[in-house]
């Protein structure tokens, strides 16, 4: 379908307009909420810090570096998702890493969080290589080594 605007010339609609399948926005977000988590308890370790409430500071200032670089690694995989930039891969490798979160959770006498650490798991994974997914980031496609097309 074309229309015609005097201000913007021809607008043309077609039906593969490049959108963003709602499975990526999905991921995104749970990256973002992951991520989020991960800079709260950064600022809690750094207010535990101010506050004097820790016995080691060396050991709570590094606990608070790794959450906030964590969150940060977070926040990485959930804007490339968004910008539907290929980094499948490292969005499965994050998501398979709370399947152990939740075994230990689950020995550690906290067996509902620790099956939602599996479905956490369960759904980053889920969302990242359905089909909509793979094909809208491009994963999986043969490209020459170096990136040049």
């Amino acid at each position: 379908m074309n229309e015609t605007d005097a201000d913007m010339g021809a607008v043309t609609e077609s039906p593969d307009s490049g959108d963003r399948p709602w499975t990526l926005t999905a991921a995104a977000i749970l990256f973002w909420l992951l991520a989020t988590g991960l800079a709260a308890a950064g600022v809690w370790g750094v207010a535990q810090i101010a506050t004097g409430q820790v016995t080691t500071v060396s050991g709570a200032v590094g606990v608070a570096l790794v959450a906030f670089l964590g969150a940060l690694y977070y926040w990485f995989i959930g804007r490339r998702l968004l910008r539907m930039e290929d980094i499948v891969s490292q969005a499965v490798f994050q998501g398979l890493l709370w399947l152990p979160v939740g075994y230990y959770l689950r020995e550690a006498a906290h067996p509902v969080i620790g099956v939602a650490a599996w479905g956490l798991a369960a759904a980053i994974v889920g969302l990242v290589l359905s089909g909509p997914s793979r094909r809208a980031v491009g994963f999986g496609e043969r490209r020459r080594f170096g990136g040049a097309e």
